[in-house]
């Protein structure tokens, strides 16, 4: 399935551009380093755009985030550097490329290199104003809600992939490939245990230095 979207960008490429001047080693370091160094480079490009409203924007950008954390924790989608997560000029967040998923994580030399719940870094929250700010609360609180919907759903989508068995898909062969599924859907517990776990599962995620780390290493490499 191929969709085009247009007035979009990669996240790798919005990092790899704000880096002025410099090539070849000298860029790919900068760029690399600019992971750690500048949390408002979302922010700055969004910005940037030509009529840019900031409140549209920063709205567009907590729905589709919020959406984006549920959709890639459940269904456990794998290799989410920054040239499979896109961000649209009027704020909108989403990610591409579902070859991995139900919790097939890359590895390299034995590290594992997705080690939080979903990619969420201190530049997605510095889009909503920063941990803490109305729209970050905003975000978690959608966020809780998104997932709670989709949880009494739960035995309805996985009975959707029980279907999808003899699909041939690499990483949905057997039933026990389902185990992801009904663990993140935490089919037994109360929407409010359910919500704070997943306020859990957020800070997690913006606290683990392996998702900087990933993406420093990817844009050394092909920025």
């Amino acid at each position: 399935m191929i969709e085009v979207v247009l007035n979009s960008n990669t996240l790798a490429n919005i990092v790899a551009e704000s880096i002025e001047g410099g090539s070849g080693f000298s860029r790919k370091v900068r760029a690399a380093l600019q992971v750690y160094s500048k949390d408002d480079v979302y922010k700055c490009w969004l910005q940037a755009q030509e009529g840019a409203d900031m409140a549209v924007i920063e709205d567009n950008f907590v729905r589709s985030c919020a959406g984006y954390c549920v959709a890639t924790y459940v269904l456990g989608i794998g290799d989410r550097h920054n040239d499979n997560l896109m961000l649209t000029k009027d704020g909108r967040l989403f990610h591409i490329d579902f070859g991995h998923f139900l919790g097939n994580f890359k590895s390299k030399f034995g590290y594992k290199r997705e080690r939080a719940p979903f990619v969420f870094t201190p530049a997605f929250a510095a889009v909503m104003g920063g941990e803490g700010a109305p729209a970050y609360r905003r975000f978690e609180a959608l966020a809780c809600s998104a997932y709670n919907v989709l949880r009494r759903h739960g035995h309805l989508l996985i009975t959707l992939f029980y279907l999808m068995l003899a699909s041939g898909l690499p990483e949905l062969e057997d039933i026990k490939d389902m185990a992801w599924l009904q663990d993140k859907l935490m089919l037994t517990a109360t929407d409010e245990e359910a919500a704070e776990h997943f306020r859990k599962q957020i800070k997690v995620s913006l606290n683990t230095r392996a998702t900087l780390f990933n993406d420093a290493v990817h844009l050394f490499k092909h920025a």
